[in-house]
């Protein structure tokens, strides 16, 4: 295909996702502790540096005792163990149980050499150095040397993104400090006359400016860093300027705005001018005019300023593209739902509808709230999942269908 396709061109977006592929972006990797390991990326498999448990122990607070001793106690008929010593987590038995004795054991502590069983306190009355047992012993209340994690085994996989659990994961294992994948620094520039920051006076013909603070939001979520950039106004030479700046201190450039066929659609022009287009426009609805290519061999997306389009272009095509960058699990959720109205097609056009799903006590079901118009940012709040249909292929009410939660 040629780097300034024709404006009549459009690709399918399995044909987009292929090309962004291709590309990669070269990601470092970084030594952190894990009191900073939140939510960051692991680049290297992780395995256990120990056991765990690092040795037999009692999951319970009570008696180490051997099991054969305990097998006939009942509430009528207990059972009485002499009380050779006292075990606390932390510390170990230097004595070998022999056969009508018991050590008093806590939770945590070290099986003593001999025993096979743990009677717990609430089954057991004390008395001087004596132990009356009222019920048998129970084996499974030892946890057994490396029934959780085995030394040596593969814990977390390369791409893991750290949550609380895969932390503890980590310390359990004997792990203070990881590598992870250094954050992509994702420059975003909003375009267009009419955008206005937030907090300022609106004048006639004027809009406050929301896309970049959505893609800030979205570049957060894939565990990046985002630099968001003032509005640049329509011209060419403020957009060049921020395009070049770009380049010098960011991995990636997502523009907002400019990329359809207006004369002032600045980032199409300048682009086609200056810079490399590797696609322009995608078999997609909402969305259809996005354009990916290069920028002083910087990679750069332009998304459609209408904050629904460029919100849908970010979740199925620059998410999955930067979870392959650094080996990340897709960990979006797709589920089955039943439409209560129709979804119309559109040639062989992907539609991608702002659905709101919930369970209504039979079934789940999914269904609009508000209108599906692309500049309808309401329809993203109103909504927890998009549509996903073939090309071409519209939905039926009552037809069940791949749902993607957003």
């Amino acid at each position: 295909m040629p780097n300034q396709p024709q404006s009549n061109y459009f690709i399918s977006l399995d044909e987009a996702k292929e090309i962004t592929q291709s590309i990669k972006i070269p990601i470092k990797e970084e030594i952190i502790t894990i009191e900073n390991a939140h939510n960051r990326i692991l680049s290297q498999d992780i395995f256990s540096k120990v056991n765990d448990p690092p040795f037999d122990n009692s999951s319970m607070d009570g008696y180490a005792v051997i099991y054969s001793d305990t097998i006939q106690a009942t509430n009528n008929n207990p059972i009485e163990l002499k009380i050779i010593d006292t075990i606390a987590a932390g510390t170990t038995s230097k004595n070998k149980l022999q056969s009508g004795f018991a050590s008093k054991i806590m939770t945590g502590a070290p099986i003593p050499k001999g025993a096979d069983s743990i009677i717990m306190v609430e089954k057991t009355e004390k008395k001087g150095q004596i132990v009356k047992l009222f019920h048998p012993s129970f084996q499974n209340y030892i946890r057994f040397k490396g029934e959780n994690i085995s030394k040596d085994q593969l814990i977390l996989q390369k791409g893991t993104i750290l949550t609380p659990r895969h932390i503890g994961l980590l310390a359990t294992s004997g792990h203070s400090k990881i590598s992870v994948f250094k954050k992509l620094k994702i420059t975003i520039i909003s375009t267009g006359d009419e955008l206005i920051s937030p907090g300022k006076k609106l004048s006639p013909g004027q809009i406050y400016e929301s896309n970049s603070y959505v893609l800030e939001g979205l570049v957060k979520d894939t565990f990046h860093f985002p630099i968001r950039v003032d509005v640049v106004q329509d011209s060419i030479k403020q957009l060049k300027t921020q395009l070049d700046k770009a380049t010098l201190n960011s991995d990636l450039i997502i523009t907002s705005g400019g990329v359809s066929m207006g004369d002032f659609d600045i980032v199409r022009n300048i682009m086609e001018s200056d810079g490399e287009i590797l696609f322009w426009r995608i078999k997609i609805k909402p969305g259809s005019p996005p354009l990916f290519g290069k920028w002083n061999g910087k990679p750069i997306f332009g998304l459609p300023g209408n904050p629904a389009s460029s919100f849908v272009v970010f979740k199925i095509l620059i998410e999955p593209w930067l979870k392959s960058i650094t080996h990340s699990f897709n960990n979006n959720k797709i589920i089955k739902a039943k439409l209560l109205e129709d979804i119309k097609s559109k040639a062989d056009f992907q539609i991608f509808n702002r659905v709101y799903v919930e369970n209504n006590g039979h079934e789940m079901v999914a269904f609009t709230k508000t209108h599906q118009g692309s500049g309808n940012i309401n329809s993203l709040t109103t909504s927890n999942g998009l549509t996903l249909l073939p090309p071409g292929v519209g939905g039926a009410k009552n037809e069940i269908i791949d749902i993607l939660l957003i």
